[in-house]
């Protein structure tokens, strides 16, 4: 989100420079077309002065000469200008599909663990987790479970509030519940009556993920799973609600 923002932002101030050359350009245009056309009156009252015919001539051809560079110069700057519109169609049409009111997005295997990374990273105001495996293998660099995880804790020393509920059954969570706990996070296990099975995130009270991804290496990067992303401030509050539910229980 945040590059997102950084590149449409980017898009308008080039937008709104080259706007401001077109227009110094199409008015030095209408200058130079002016001093032509007076350049063309001289020339026909001084057909009587060949030196004033020669200078004339001379002017004549540097006007064209600066014309001709003027235009090109209108040209190249009205498609840039162009370029850059369609850029900023472009940036406005990603952020309706991403986050318009009741969209829904498939995620088909590493899709998820992309977008959701990226929707952790972007979160202001508040995050809530619900899942069956966590693992955290602090020995693997390349394991994208880790990588959720640290989002949450990047998370957290934004100010955002992060709570997390985990399967109580599962010992391989017990490192991710030790881990998160000791970088100040909320996390907690259901109760020991009942299993969580849910693979839920809710972020910022509008953004949901849910599907059959858990947060391990093989659900995010060898099985075949799939997950839907969500933006529904309603079904975000609904989430929240059965989240503090169970977790009272």
């Amino acid at each position: 989100m945040e590059l997102l923002n950084a590149s449409l932002e980017e898009c308008r101030s080039s937008a709104t420079l080259l706007e401001y050359s077109l227009n110094v350009t199409q008015s030095r245009l209408a200058a130079l077309t002016s001093d032509y056309n007076e350049c063309l009156v001289n020339l026909s009252a001084c057909n009587a002065t060949s030196l004033k015919l020669e200078e004339c001539q001379k002017g004549l051809e540097s006007a064209q000469a600066e014309l001709g560079e003027c235009r090109a110069t209108s040209d190249q700057l009205s498609s840039e200008l162009e370029k850059c519109r369609l850029k900023l169609n472009e940036a406005y049409d990603v952020l309706n599909r991403t986050y318009t009111d009741g969209s829904v997005e498939l995620l088909i295997e590493r899709d998820y663990y992309e977008e959701a990374i990226e929707a952790i990273d972007g979160a202001t105001q508040e995050i809530y987790v619900m899942m069956f495996s966590m693992l955290y293998d602090p020995d693997d660099w390349s394991d994208e479970a880790n990588d959720l995880i640290n989002a949450l804790i990047r998370a957290r020393r934004r100010g955002v509030e992060v709570h997390v509920l985990l399967e109580n059954s599962l010992d391989t969570n017990r490192e991710a519940y030790d881990y998160l706990k000791s970088n100040g996070i909320d996390v907690s296990y259901d109760s020991p009556s009942k299993t969580l099975h849910a693979k839920i995130v809710v972020i910022d009270g509008r953004i949901v993920f849910l599907g059959s991804h858990n947060w391990s290496e093989s659900a995010l990067h060898w099985n075949h799973e799939v997950s839907v992303k969500i933006i529904s401030k309603q079904l975000a509050g609904e989430v929240i609600n059965y989240f503090w539910s169970v977790r009272g229980s």
